[in-house]
């Protein structure tokens, strides 16, 4: 049966999420050129030695939370809270304390950051990732985006300024700190402000407890583990190497910005519309709507993949400078991750409460890219570190949706549109490589560049508006897809 008005809101909610944490990440891409093009390789490093052991250390401190607040409505999420006993709040805040104690101590030890600054810095940083979470429940997308794209216009103004002859990360991080607070404030304020409109309190509904303290613990340990996943290499690099090498690593293996926002929106949508939609038939329903943000995701993800992958050499040299040429080979095996960042792999696992599978998937991939890492750095240098993540991402998809498929009882395939996907490569592919053969053959480094960049766009552009267009005139394919099997 199509769904189309299930499809108006899977949209609108994956475009709101989206768009709030759109500004954040497009300051950090701005910064991350800036400074690769002004500051000496080592004290680049130096830079971001901070936000590596920021972005290792802080999801300790949430520990799942912010992603836990969004598995549930807004009544049920009260009912939640109110179970809480004020012991436990007090454990948590001495979690806090401690653990933002811990790289306060680390960034002291580095003598570049103060502890006190640090210590607030990745407190107020981690309490704003949970109240943000909050605000998403309450569907305060207006708020959340306009004080981002503030922050953002903020944090630019701050770094642009940095970069003087008295160039200090201290002043830097000092200043930050003081944007964190401010966002921290507003966002307690929004929060407040909404409970203060439930004057009449929540409807009682009846929850599980230890099912859910049990999602909690699991969503806690997955997140720890993904973002190790995502940073543990560069923590390792930035320890082991110089901080030259580190610095060239960092900007090869880089996360390609907004694409973790794409799939954590995607994700995020769905479960909200299934935390707040009765379906009788919730299988059938999940089935179409993780199709639908495949078909959706894919329609941004591959041209951005075959862009990045056929014009690497042009994007390096323009944005960051000649003096990164040694990190293109890096960023060539990275980027082959892309195509699975199509799909949130982990969405109907977590809505079906099964933590204890997502974190054995992201436990093993994890222990396999760090068991393969050093014998590919032997064979391959820095490029090999690179792909043992890429061969371990892999492989965690197919576990993760093999084990979805027998939890629905259905084949795997009917999870996602193989077809559509199929189709959508062979045509991205080949109107991006033949754009990039005219382009080296015609034009300079930086017009075969915005060639590539126009190409990309317009595939962008066209395949998103004839997809949502086929939504609307024939609902749901995944539906009809599931129905057959």
């Amino acid at each position: 049966m199509p769904l189309p008005k299930a499809s108006n809101i899977f949209v609108s909610n994956s475009f709101f999420i989206f768009i709030t944490r759109f500004f954040p990440s497009l300051a950090n891409l701005l910064v991350m050129i800036w400074y690769s093009r002004h500051l000496p390789q080592e004290l680049y490093g130096s830079y971001q030695l901070f936000w590596i052991q920021l972005y290792v250390i802080y999801p300790i401190i949430c520990f799942g939370i912010h992603t836990f607040i969004i598995t549930y409505s807004r009544n049920l999420l009260a009912n939640i809270l109110s179970r809480i006993k004020k012991k436990h709040y007090i454990i948590f805040c001495s979690w806090i304390f401690g653990i933002s104690s811990a790289f306060a101590l680390l960034q002291q030890d580095a003598g570049a950051v103060s502890f006190i600054t640090s210590f607030l810095f990745i407190l107020t940083f981690s309490v704003s990732m949970i109240t943000e979470a909050l605000l998403i429940v309450f569907r305060k997308y207006i708020l959340i985006s306009v004080t981002g794209m503030l922050y953002a216009i903020a944090f630019c103004i701050v770094h642009w300024y940095g970069l003087t002859d008295t160039f200090s990360l201290q002043h830097i991080f000092t200043c930050l700190l003081i944007i964190n607070l401010l966002r921290v404030f507003t966002y307690s304020c929004a929060i407040l402000t909404e409970i203060k409109k439930d004057t009449e309190g929540y409807e009682h509904e009846e929850i599980d407890i230890p099912t859910i303290r049990s999602l909690w613990i699991h969503l806690g340990i997955y997140d720890i583990v993904q973002m190790l996943s995502s940073w543990i290499d560069k923590f390792v690099i930035s320890l082991l190497l110089t901080a030259e090498l580190s610095a060239i690593y960092y900007n090869g293996a880089q996360n390609i910005p907004f694409l973790p926002l794409l799939l954590s929106a995607a994700g995020s949508a769905v479960l909200l519309q299934l935390a707040s939609d009765k379906f009788k038939n919730e299988t059938e329903n999940t089935i179409s709507l993780v199709n639908q943000s495949g078909r959706v995701l894919s329609c941004i993800v591959f041209p951005i993949f075959f862009f990045l992958l056929f014009f690497r050499n042009e994007l390096i040299v323009t944005l960051l400078s000649e003096k990164y040429i040694p990190a293109i080979p890096i960023f060539a095996v990275y980027i082959l991750i892309l195509p699975v960042r199509a799909y949130s792999f982990t969405t109907v696992l977590q809505r079906r409460h099964k933590g204890n599978i997502i974190n054995a998937g992201a436990i093993a991939e994890l222990l396999l890219a760090c068991a393969i890492m050093y014998p590919l750095y032997l064979l391959l240098g820095l490029p090999g570190v690179a792909l043992s993540f890429v061969i371990s991402t892999y492989l965690q998809a197919a576990f993760y949706l093999m084990y979805t498929g027998k939890l629905l009882g259905v084949n795997p395939s009917t999870l996602i549109p193989v077809v559509n996907w199929l189709v959508k490569l062979v045509i991205f592919a080949a109107i991006l490589i033949s754009i990039h053969y005219i382009g080296i053959i015609y034009y300079t480094g930086k017009f075969t560049l915005f060639l590539g960049a126009m190409g990309m766009g317009l595939l962008v552009a066209i395949s998103l508006l004839i997809e949502l267009n086929s939504n609307k005139k024939h609902g749901n394919v995944a539906t009809a897809s599931f129905e057959e099997h």
